[in-house]
């Protein structure tokens, strides 16, 4: 698509969005953590060494309320680190058919265009000293407050 959006921006956003789904679902059943940790266990034999299996690591071994709430924070850490998610491959957890995961990917598109439309016809803030934000920041972060909850059916 030539929409001029930041495909980078649109991915992270997708993933955010899988991840919320993820959480909901380690509501329901958190015995989906311990099908995580094993995808994870999978992933350190392969990646050993790499930052990312001790980080991972380490938000796993989190409580329950702490883990869904790093999940699904909006901080640079954790867009890096849902692209590693051991939940993309912990038994159980679909994403859904090609289908589902156009939806998905369309979905974070239309969230990423209206946070650009809505900075782009807003008055820019006076603490930025008239520089734009990127569609990475603030408005992002509100017009990610409402998902679609019928994503993936």
């Amino acid at each position: 698509m030539s929409d001029g959006l930041n495909e980078g921006v649109v991915g992270d956003t997708a993933k955010l969005m899988f991840h919320r789904l993820i959480v909901r679902m380690l509501r329901r059943d958190p015995s989906l953590r311990e099908r995580a940790k094993a995808a994870h266990a999978r992933q350190a034999e392969q990646f050993a060494g790499w930052p990312f299996v001790r980080e991972w690591q380490d938000l796993l071994d989190l409580p329950l309320g702490e883990l869904v709430s790093k999940l699904i924070s909006r901080d640079r850490e954790m867009v890096r680190l849902r692209n590693t998610s051991p939940f993309y491959l912990a038994e159980g957890v679909d994403l859904g058919d090609y289908d589902a995961r156009v939806r998905l990917r369309r979905a974070a598109r239309r969230i990423v265009k209206r946070a650009v439309h809505a900075t782009s016809s807003s008055e820019v803030d006076e603490r930025n000293d008239g520089a734009t934000d990127s569609a990475v920041g603030s408005t992002t972060n509100t017009q990610l407050t409402v998902l679609p909850t019928k994503l993936l059916k």
